[in-house]
């Protein structure tokens, strides 16, 4: 099964593409919407990367957790067993003296 998650900026974005990519090909476009154009092209983009950036500092973050858990569950395992192991070591030792 798959998820697909729609944001609502990138809707209206897409359907302002669309829009503008119709009137280019109509030949409708303004000389004023054609000098416009590249400075919303470059201003989306900076948003873009700014959202992927975020999400990549969120799956960093998210990582460093389960790698500090994963560490702290692992001596916490260390120790137990190390104290489980003692008393035969213990016994050991007496028998061996």
């Amino acid at each position: 099964m798959t998820t697909v998650t729609v944001r609502t900026g990138d809707a209206m974005a897409t359907q302002k593409r669309q829009e503008l990519f119709a009137q280019t090909n109509s030949g409708a476009i303004s000389p004023e919407q054609r000098t416009k154009r590249p400075l919303v092209e470059r201003h989306g983009h900076e948003e873009w990367k700014q959202r992927i950036e975020g999400d990549w500092e969120n799956h960093l973050e998210s990582l460093q957790q389960y790698i500090c858990e994963l560490l702290r569950k692992n001596q916490q395992l260390r120790m137990a067993l190390m104290t489980a192991n003692e008393p035969e070591r213990g016994s050991g030792d007496a028998i061996n003296s």
